[in-house]
């Protein structure tokens, strides 16, 4: 007797497909939310230390320690953000200026500790999007940066006008991204080829299920040996100042 075997259609498969995509979308949004607690505590624990008198060479140290777990926690909250299935943006007028400096002031410290130069660009620019999500776009380009630049790098953040439209871009130079990893590098777990077990490689993924909340355009270009440049693309706002300038990066 033969065996009969069922076939799949198409519209099963997209079925699971959208099921598995679901249950990862609510797996990452209840990591994000259960893993604050831990980190709370290490937290309150660099507080009470600090407090009970160290050294102020510790001190620093315990500082940049403090500084690493805040921004953990900001990025916890981000990947919960950009998990919520069905979650519908509103989006309104952003001045990059102060929103660029706030992200820098995130980075800054990180990046002179491991040696990277940054350098952000103000901007009087006003773009129509949400102010927490475009900053959670571009802390994660900020900070894959800085750690790809490696000692000794530089990252340079900077905006540019674009026929009617905002590109903020994110150059670093490091070593670049080999072509056949360019396609896959704003996916969940995807490290660039990386081993030595820095990150989930989470934050591009981030960067792009954000993105495409916004309706912004996300993109890289890499070149092996002369670095890399992250962009989002954003519409300008209509209520933008006729004299708002961009800098140039």
């Amino acid at each position: 007797m033969g065996v009969t075997m069922a076939i799949p259609v198409a519209g099963d498969a997209l079925t699971r497909a959208e099921a598995a995509r679901s249950a990862m979308s609510r797996l990452l949004a209840v990591a994000g939310h259960d893993l604050k607690q831990p980190l709370q505590v290490a937290l309150m624990a660099i507080e009470r230390a600090v407090s009970d008198g160290i050294a102020p060479r510790a001190a620093a140290r315990f500082g940049l320690a403090s500084d690493a777990l805040v921004r953990l926690g900001r990025e916890l909250d981000d990947l919960a953000r950009s998990s919520q299935v069905g979650h519908a943006p509103r989006l309104g007028p952003v001045h990059l200026g102060p929103l660029l400096a706030t992200v820098a002031a995130e980075w800054q410290p990180y990046a002179e500790a491991v040696g990277v130069r940054l350098l952000v660009h103000g901007s009087r620019l006003l773009v129509e999007s949400e102010t927490a999500m475009l900053t959670t776009i571009l802390r994660n380009l900020v900070g894959n940066a800085v750690k790809y630049a490696g000692r000794g790098g530089r990252v340079v953040v900077g905006c540019r006008r674009r026929r009617g439209r905002v590109a903020i871009e994110i150059h670093n130079d490091g070593p670049g991204i080999a072509p056949d990893r360019l396609a896959s590098i704003f996916e969940a777990f995807d490290r660039a080829g990386r081993s030595d077990g820095a990150g989930l490689g989470l934050g591009l993924h981030i960067v792009r299920q954000t993105a495409q909340a916004l309706g912004h355009q996300v993109g890289v270009q890499s070149r092996c040996g002369w670095g890399s440049v992250f962009g989002v693309t954003v519409g300008r706002s209509a209520h933008e100042e006729p004299d708002g300038i961009a800098s140039q990066g």
